[in-house]
């Protein structure tokens, strides 16, 4: 297994990286990482970041191509709260670091030399997220932004132009809001091609940065029901799904049934 996570916050990863669902996370909190985030690549090729949450243990449980892509991944954070409380409670010395505080807090100002490629949900969230971030003081010839029409991780000959694309911006953060885990599944599938580069995989934080989605207020958010404001938001479309997740969480966690050290 390649799957790796390291303790940011020390030379050489010293501390061991806590295990959840036989998933190695980030020891370092978010100001660590966001730091580290702010430096240049060092590596030829993408590194992978990935932020798990209830929906991705589901995912990961019935989905084989999803757990090959954790598996390469170069760090993991804990976003959620049922995640997080689980971790705890099994021991895990972890902090809680959503995607969408992730990518707020790394966007917030701008970073020297960065070359951002964004792949986003829509022209809105495109358009809107590029002005914010002018605004904000990164060169507008450095952002690039592209919407992928649906399906595209299934098209070879779409997804080799975009890597193209991707590697011929000289890409130094490379930004996937377009949810799991297809960005994820795809980041990994062509990360040889995309040059040095990180890519993370950060779902609606990008709508969130750009303001075409609000995001819940921060009293629920500290509260750990950030989920309850998106369903009021959205409840025909998540009522099913929120079903399937929670349920599907609480019987793989009473019955042990994903562990990514040994599952095929």
């Amino acid at each position: 297994m390649t799957l790796a996570s390291h303790d940011l916050g020390h030379p050489g990863g010293a501390r061991p990286a806590p295990v959840v669902f036989g998933i190695p996370l980030a020891a370092s909190g978010i100001e660590q990482i966001v730091a580290t985030l702010r430096t240049r690549p060092a590596a030829r090729q993408a590194l992978p970041l990935f932020t798990i949450n209830v929906a991705h243990v589901t995912s990961l449980r019935r989905d084989a191509a999803f757990r090959h892509a954790y598996r390469q991944a170069w760090l993991v954070t804990l976003d959620g709260t049922p995640v997080h409380v689980f971790a705890r409670l099994s021991g895990a010395a972890v902090e809680k670091v959503a995607g969408s505080d992730l990518v707020a807090r790394l966007l917030a100002t701008r970073i020297e030399g960065m070359r951002g490629f964004f792949v986003v949900s829509s022209e809105a969230t495109a358009r809107a997220l590029r002005a914010r971030l002018v605004a904000r003081g990164f060169p507008d010839d450095a952002l690039a932004f592209v919407v992928p029409p649906f399906g595209f991780e299934r098209d070879e000959a779409y997804s080799q132009a975009l890597a193209a694309r991707i590697a011929a911006h000289g890409t130094t953060h490379l930004f996937m809001g377009v949810g799991a885990p297809k960005s994820e599944i795809w980041v990994v599938a062509w990360k040889a091609q995309l040059g040095g580069c990180y890519a993370l995989c950060v779902g609606a934080g990008l709508d969130y940065v750009a303001g075409t989605r609000r995001r819940a207020p921060v009293l629920l958010q500290k509260m750990g029901l950030e989920w309850a404001w998106r369903f009021g938001a959205e409840p025909r479309r998540l009522a099913k799904r929120y079903i399937f997740d929670a349920f599907g969480f609480l019987w793989i966690v009473a019955f042990r049934k994903l562990d990514l050290r040994t599952a095929d």
